[in-house]
């Protein structure tokens, strides 16, 4: 999936409305089973950022890599990769959701997409 309107699968809870970026069963916040799929919106602030040099080995033909952790503007924090041909971002840039590779995210800052 590649576009710039990249959206993630999250699940929100029907009884207390709390959204959770992880697949489960119950809401970790309620406790109530009634989770409903919701699509949401990849875009958000940069929180922190990591560059991986030592990878483990179904990566090391993508080292290195930078990981970023992303706040999104739905509510959830959620971890992926910088996109490879991404400027260097700087703590509290915009950052939009750019490709999803299975469970993989790929972000990159909104100047990308326009």
């Amino acid at each position: 999936m590649t576009d710039a309107s990249c959206t993630l699968p999250m699940l929100r809870c029907a009884e207390c409305g709390r959204l959770d970026s992880r697949q489960r069963v119950i809401c970790t916040s309620c406790l109530s089973s009634r989770l409903l799929e919701q699509a949401v919106s990849g875009e958000g602030r940069l929180v922190t950022l990591t560059t991986i040099r030592r990878a483990p080995t179904a990566w090391r033909d993508r080292a290195p890599y930078r990981v970023v952790v992303v706040d999104l503007d739905a509510g959830p924090r959620v971890t992926g990769r910088l996109s490879p041909n991404a400027p260097e971002p700087t703590l509290g840039d915009r950052l939009q959701l750019l490709q999803v590779e299975g469970q993989d995210l790929v972000f990159g800052p909104e100047t990308l997409i326009d």
